[in-house]
């Protein structure tokens, strides 16, 4: 299905290029809400718009970008939470003291914002700086050169992380630290993150604007599409997911996120079943970092219990940090080739082996019950990421940790383009890897973590009359019990697609080969 490929002269939304340039239209602060800042609160770029004394206008771009990074774009449940955070971004916009409404438009920033400029007569322009990659910073530049052209005020502010990427590299001399270990070494330099900033407050808002009032809603200058709209079925578009996008409800969850997480069970099947993660909230900026990081510290100062909670949160927090700023600092980062820190592999390329992996047909029901969990409900534990990226990359398969971020960027709704190629580099031994290489045997990891198979017959219910002895081995049980299970493997469920010994044991013996190349790169660890 190919989905997001309406144009904007398909869709109209560019019908307003033809009015008058000038002409009657206020001075105009125009804000561009990113993708990864969709929200009011702790967005000092959103502030300096609404409190800029002009009339103030809120923008959404649909960028073909974001569409065109898999062979058919985004799953249907990372659109549905993109939908649901724009709808509460435009309810929260409407109400005072901004009473405007999120215009939405479907094109390319660098064609769509300079006909804004001279049909809203912009005079200054905010937004959130990209900080997904090296490229990305790049045309950001190109986007402020374009503002600055028109005779704008161009306003910018990095608040998609805790730090400053260009505070982190000026306190070590000008250098990108390279490795997770000198990023470390840096934090006492950079002394704790900035709070957080509150929404405007609705008396300075209203004071900075009474003078020139705020936009009334045009319904004519482009609304949010729907899922059918982009494609998608409507079947597709009536299923109803875990988590429902927007501000809103991130910050409802934040409120109860420390206490539901420092009493967590510690049953493994609680954490993969969970549906606390506020991962798809941070990624798509609904709610800030910085915001939940000092939700943390607050609640640290409390309880022991929230002290642990910090060190843990903190050091997922600091991951990505890093992890965001080695993505936007080395160009081609998100791929093998031409990345300077990924090991070029000698990667198979098996069209089979992957179509099996990506529809969760391995014949392995821990890899498979994750792989279906993705791409049903958009998210998985880490612990379930990790066992499914080694099976694909140097576990098993010996398949580019490529084809797998492809394949989380499509269907993970907390997919973070820096974050997932970190991590995928990691499980591959590609990159940031311990001089420990782990293996995980795709059977044993499951009974560890599902020893009844709850979760696996939560995902593969072919499976879920299974006895739980066989449940992580079906094809081990006696033909009878498949039988009277329902399932008899290789007819209704796969048989393993591998053998393990012999493909793990090969595999093992090529990261061997290799180690000593890897360690002449990084060190004994990063």
């Amino acid at each position: 299905m190919e989905t997001g490929t309406v144009s904007l002269q398909q869709s109209g939304l560019l019908s307003f290029a033809k009015e008058e340039p000038g002409g009657s239209e206020p001075p105009t602060a125009l804000h561009w809400f990113r993708l990864d800042a969709l929200r009011l609160h702790d967005n000092p770029a959103f502030n300096m718009a609404v409190t800029s004394g002009h009339r103030f206008k809120a923008l959404f771009i649909i960028d073909p970008w974001f569409n065109s990074n898999s062979v058919v774009g985004p799953s249907v449940n990372v659109w549905r939470f993109l939908l649901e955070s724009l709808h509460d971004l435009d309810g929260r916009l409407s109400k005072s003291p901004y009473r405007t409404r999120l215009n939405v438009l479907i094109g390319q920033p660098t064609v769509v914002l300079p006909q804004l400029f001279e049909s809203w007569n912009v005079k200054v322009l905010t937004y959130q700086s990209s900080q997904l990659s090296h490229e990305s910073l790049k045309h950001d530049e190109v986007i402020k050169m374009i503002g600055q052209s028109c005779g704008l005020q161009v306003i910018t502010y990095f608040s998609h992380s805790l730090y400053n990427p260009k505070d982190v590299v000026a306190c070590n001399k000008g250098k990108i630290p390279l490795s997770y270990k000198e990023f470390r070494r840096l934090l006492p330099m950079l002394g704790r993150p900035l709070e957080p900033i509150p929404e405007p407050n609705t008396f300075n808002t209203l004071l900075a604007t009474s003078l020139s009032s705020f936009d009334a809603p045009d319904d004519n200058l482009g609304s949010i599409p729907t899922l059918q709209n982009l494609g998608f079925n409507a079947s597709e578009s009536l299923f109803t997911n875990h988590w429902v996008g927007g501000e809103t409800e991130a910050l409802s969850r934040l409120s109860s996120f420390c206490s539901h997480r420092s009493m967590a069970s510690e049953e493994p099947i609680s954490w993969l079943m969970s549906k606390d993660s506020l991962s798809p909230y941070i990624r798509f900026g609904c709610l800030s970092v910085r915001q939940l990081f000092s939700q943390l510290r607050q609640y640290a100062s409390t309880s022991l219990q929230g002290q642990a909670l910090l060190e843990t949160q903190s050091k997922n927090l600091l991951l990505r940090e890093f992890a965001y700023l080695v993505g936007s600092s080395v160009p081609m980062f998100d791929q093998v080739k031409c990345n300077p820190l990924c090991i070029q592999l000698p990667w198979d390329e098996d069209p089979q082996l992957l179509d099996a992996w990506r529809n969760g047909r391995t014949g392995f029901p821990w890899i498979d019950a994750g792989l279906r969990q993705c791409r049903k409900e958009g998210w998985a534990h880490f612990l379930v990421r990790q066992s499914i990226a080694v099976f694909l990359t140097r576990g098993y398969l010996w398949i580019s940790w490529e084809e797998g971020k492809k394949f989380f960027q499509e269907f993970m709704i907390d997919f973070e383009l820096p974050v997932s190629t970190v991590c995928w580099m990691q499980s591959s031994c590609s990159g940031f890897f311990c001089n420990q290489v782990e293996s995980y045997d795709p059977s044993l990891i499951g009974k560890l973590m599902d020893m009844e198979g709850h979760y696996v017959k939560s995902f593969l219910p072919e499976l879920r009359n299974f006895p739980s002895e066989y449940i992580h081995q079906p094809w081990k049980a006696p033909l009878y019990v498949q039988k009277e299970a329902g399932c008899v493997i290789g007819e209704d469920y796969p048989k393993p697609i591998v053998d393990v010994c012999a493909q793990g044991e090969l595999c093992c013996k090529r990261i061997q080969s290799i180690m000593a190349a890897l360690y002449n790169v990084y060190g004994e660890t990063v």
